[in-house]
């Protein structure tokens, strides 16, 4: 009896120690799965690190140049830099101002990929072949104009004659003046042309510096506005309609638009978008140029940028389209009044970087 109680006792520690062991044994066998998890987990978390490695890689650098100081012109490029249009393409924009050299020629020379330039103005640089191109309208119709304070006299451009008009003495720039005063029925000899236009036109017009001056609706006519001082505008479109030029424009040198045409494209559409932007909330867009134009008139870019939402696209069917029809009669009209020596219909703009 007493061989089969300690029988019985040692089949009862067996089968204890037995049930033991097992959830050991299966607890090894679960390690090597834990083991294997953090691996897998270690290598997702390798994979994105790599991942953003290369998307840092990727990163493009790009420069514009603008053609002057900050202005309601330039608005929708700095809502694509501050609002990450430019991010979201892969793209880093550094926006500059030139120095001594004009937007073309850094441009043309490669120091920059794009620029903000004007039609009229691309004409000595084409007739030079320098590698630029249009790529892009900013505002769809020609704002340009004469401003004189209203009581100069000045209503009509045949009323500029016996008047001093402020001149950059720019052979077409003065061409086109000197047309619309004629087609007036006014005698071009009889105005006196005073070089070194002002970038402070109301200003110099109170201060009797001249009687007239060329400038842009969106710009110093609103100046003189927030001024509180009364002016005349005549819109050079109201008289010749081949003046209906492409002012001001984003240009880009040639050979980066047939190397890299993608990342092309995809900076366009940045600022396509941040344009965009602009006509749907013209007082936040105000805000953003502000910030990046802490020099600027807070009032000025407020009313400007008011005006200006209604102009970027206008009629167009989208934002940046060049018609041709209308780019080729300006270069057209140069042409038959002999202000160039080569027909430049068809030449410098390109509509293929829009999306």
């Amino acid at each position: 009896m007493k061989k089969f109680i300690a029988l019985l006792l040692s089949l009862v520690m067996i089968m204890t120690l037995a049930s033991c062991a097992k959830p050991e044994q299966e607890a090894k066998k679960e390690e090597p799965k834990k083991t294997e998890a953090k691996v897998e987990k270690t290598e997702k978390k390798e994979e994105k690190t790599t991942e953003k490695t290369t998307e840092k890689k990727e990163i493009q650098k790009l420069t514009l140049v603008l053609d002057w100081v900050p202005n309601t012109n330039h608005t929708g490029i700095f809502v694509a830099k501050d609002l990450g249009y430019f991010a979201e393409e892969g793209i880093e924009m550094e926006i500059v101002q030139p120095a001594e050299d004009s937007s073309s020629v850094i441009v043309g020379s490669g120091r920059a990929e794009f620029g903000i330039y004007f039609q009229p103005n691309m004409v000595k640089r084409l007739l030079k072949d320098t590698p630029i191109t249009a790529v892009a309208a900013i505002l769809q119709h020609n704002t340009g104009g004469i401003m004189a304070l209203a009581d100069s006299g000045i209503e009509t451009p045949k009323d500029m004659a016996g008047k001093k008009f402020s001149t950059w003495e720019d052979p077409i720039d003065d061409a086109t003046i000197k047309f619309m005063v004629e087609k007036d029925g006014g005698n071009w000899a009889d105005v006196s042309l005073v070089p070194g236009e002002s970038t402070a036109a109301t200003t110099a017009l109170r201060m009797g510096m001249f009687d007239s001056i060329f400038v842009y609706q969106g710009w110093d006519y609103i100046h003189s506005q927030t001024m509180g001082v009364e002016t005349n505008f005549i819109p050079l479109v109201d008289y010749v309609k081949e003046f209906d030029y492409y002012t001001p424009v984003i240009i880009a040198n040639d050979d980066f638009l047939k190397e890299k045409p993608e990342l092309a494209k995809a900076a366009m559409r940045a600022i396509k978008k941040g344009y965009e932007y602009c006509i749907e909330n013209p007082e936040v867009a105000a805000e953003v140029l502000i910030k990046n134009a802490p020099e600027g008139d807070p009032e000025l870019i407020k009313a400007s940028q008011k005006f200006l939402s209604t102009k970027y696209i206008d009629d167009a069917k989208s934002w940046g389209i060049i018609d041709p029809k209308r780019w080729d009669a300006f270069y057209a009209w140069l042409y038959e009044q002999k202000l160039i020596e080569k027909d430049l219909q068809g030449v410098g703009f390109s509509n293929d970087y829009l999306e």
